[in-house]
């Protein structure tokens, strides 16, 4: 694989992932390759790179790319950088991964679900028309758009992945990660376990009377309250 090649197929966010970094709504972090109390890097979508305006940086005045930024944050050579980003491609890594709460993954998420009920008339008119009341029971609505524009948030998309609410779906038009949203266009319900966490999801189709209608997400356990 040549180094164009890892440009194309290595999304900085993927890396930046990979590190549990996570750019501010600026796009700007902490730079990770000196002492920084003010956020000194800016994060660029867009090109893949990223730039860290502090002269006390070592990385200062040159564009990093996904490679560099590899290099700088393990202290590797860029040889070894490279490798690096080719087992980040094929998903083989030697580094193991923090592990995800699915607890608060689920329970931010149902959040997001149920503060898109009061915003969608569709949502609101399948609810009603099942006799149900969103008011005083735990409803949500799953638009499929949290993953999207300015909520687009590399970390929790990456819990998402783990609990099975994405799943990765080709590239996108940048040429980034895409994905696939699991029970996009359905009503849901919290599963709760005996102590009342969010331990599974159900969801139920309000287009499709026809063929699958109901929808569990991956791993479910606990019960719908009442």
């Amino acid at each position: 694989m040549e180094i164009a090649e890892i440009k194309q197929q290595l999304a900085l966010s993927q890396v930046l992932v990979h590190y549990g970094l996570k750019p501010d709504k600026r796009l700007r972090l902490h730079c990770p390759f000196h002492e920084d109390k003010t956020p000194s890097l800016q994060v660029y979508y867009k090109t893949h790179t990223c730039y860290c305006f502090s002269s006390n940086c070592k990385t200062h005045g040159k564009p990093l790319d996904v490679i560099d930024f590899v290099m700088h944050k393990e202290g590797i050579s860029k040889r070894e950088a490279i490798l690096k980003c080719k087992e980040l491609i094929s998903g083989v890594s030697t580094t193991v991964p923090p592990p995800v709460d699915r607890a608060e993954i689920l329970r931010q998420m149902f959040i997001y679900f149920r503060n898109a009920v009061p915003n969608s008339k569709p949502a609101q008119d399948y609810i009603t028309s099942r006799g149900l009341d969103a008011t005083r029971l735990e409803i949500g609505y799953n638009t499929a758009q949290f993953h999207h524009g300015s909520r687009k948030d590399d970390r929790l998309i990456s819990g998402c992945v783990s609990v099975g609410l994405l799943s990765p779906w080709g590239k996108n038009r940048e040429g980034g990660q895409a994905y696939k949203p699991f029970g996009k266009y359905c009503i849901v319900f919290a599963l709760r376990d005996s102590v009342g966490q969010i331990s599974g999801m159900y969801f139920r189709s309000t287009i499709n009377d026809q063929d699958q209608r109901h929808y569990y997400l991956k791993d479910r356990r606990g019960l719908y309250p009442g």
